[in-house]
């Protein structure tokens, strides 16, 4: 795996359609004065979409959704 190197931090992530993912960039832009909030436009493996996607409460996955996300 190309620029997986030991100290990537990776962010684990669900899309619009609830796919479960892990991505290494999740950037916190700004425009102007006000946040556009906890999403971020990203392409999603699961359907292959650009879907709008947010941080997962990894405390509400299950051990098999958090390793699958951590596979994609």
């Amino acid at each position: 795996m190309v620029g997986r190197g030991p100290m990537e931090q990776r962010t684990v992530v669900r899309c619009a359609e609830g796919h479960v993912f892990s991505t290494a960039a999740f950037p916190m832009q700004q425009l102007q004065a006000g946040r556009l909030g906890p999403g971020r436009l990203l392409r999603c493996p699961g359907c292959g979409r650009l879907r709008n996607s947010v941080p997962a409460d990894v405390s509400e996955l299950s051990a098999s959704q958090l390793g699958r996300g951590a596979r994609r």
